[in-house]
C-alpha cells in the first residue's frame, strides 16, 4: 500500500510540473488487479488496426470492440496476441468511462485511468509489449525505414517457449471439506 502512495504521489508531481491548465486523468493503481470484462459473454463488434506507438513501425495494435448485454461498451488492445488494455464505457454512450492496463505484462491489470472532461490522457504501449514485439519480430529490431511491415494476425504467434514469460503459480486447491460444501 506503502509503495501504491508513493507511486500515486510521484505520477501526481510529475503532472503537476506541466504547468497549469493541464487537464490530466485521474490514476488509480490496484496491486491485485482490476476486473477485466467478460469477452465470452459479449458481441464483438469491430476489429481494426491503430498505430499507437512510433516505437513501433506501422499500424501495430489490434483494437477489438465489444458490447455486453446492460449496453456497456469496452475496446481491448492488443499487440501479437497479448492485451495491455481495456477503454471500458458503462453508460453506452461516448466518451469513455475509464481504461485499466496491464502496465508490467504480468497479467494483472492494476493501473485504471479514469477520464474526465477535457483530458487527453488515454492508454499507452507499455514497453514490456513493445519488447514482447521485438521478440516476434527480431528481424525489425533495427530495420531501415520503409521495411515492409507484417500485419498483425488474429492468431497469436509460435515463440519459442524461452522468451515467454513463466506462467503465474497456480492457487492450492481448496480443503475437502471447502470443496465440498455446497454452492449457496
Amino acid at each position: 500500500m506503502r509503495r501504491t502512495r508513493i507511486v500515486r504521489t510521484a505520477l501526481w508531481a510529475a503532472l503537476a510540473a506541466l504547468g497549469p491548465g493541464t487537464s490530466r486523468a485521474e490514476i488509480v493503481l490496484n496491486p491485485q488487479g482490476w476486473r477485466f470484462p467478460n469477452i465470452v459473454t459479449s458481441a464483438k463488434e469491430v476489429i481494426q488496426l491503430s498505430d499507437r506507438t512510433p516505437l513501433i513501425p506501422g499500424r501495430e495494435t489490434l483494437t477489438k470492440g465489444y458490447r455486453k448485454a446492460d449496453g456497456t461498451h469496452f475496446l481491448t488492445y492488443e499487440i501479437e496476441g497479448r492485451v495491455f488494455g481495456v477503454a471500458i464505457d458503462t453508460d453506452g454512450k461516448p466518451p469513455f468511462e475509464y481504461s485499466i492496463m496491464d502496465t508490467d505484462c504480468d497479467g494483472k491489470f492494476e493501473t485504471k485511468i479514469i477520464h474526465g472532461p477535457g483530458n487527453t490522457d488515454r492508454a499507452y504501449v507499455p514497453q514490456c509489449i513493445i519488447d514482447w514485439y521485438y521478440t516476434v519480430h527480431p528481424e525489425l529490431k533495427n530495420a531501415a525505414p520503409g521495411t515492409k511491415v507484417p500485419k498483425p494476425s488474429l492468431v497469436p504467434p509460435k515463440v519459442p517457449a524461452q522468451a515467454m514469460a513463466p506462467a503465474p503459480p497456480r492457487p492450492p486447491a481448496p480443503a475437502p471439506e471447502v470443496r465440498d460444501r455446497p454452492n449457496p
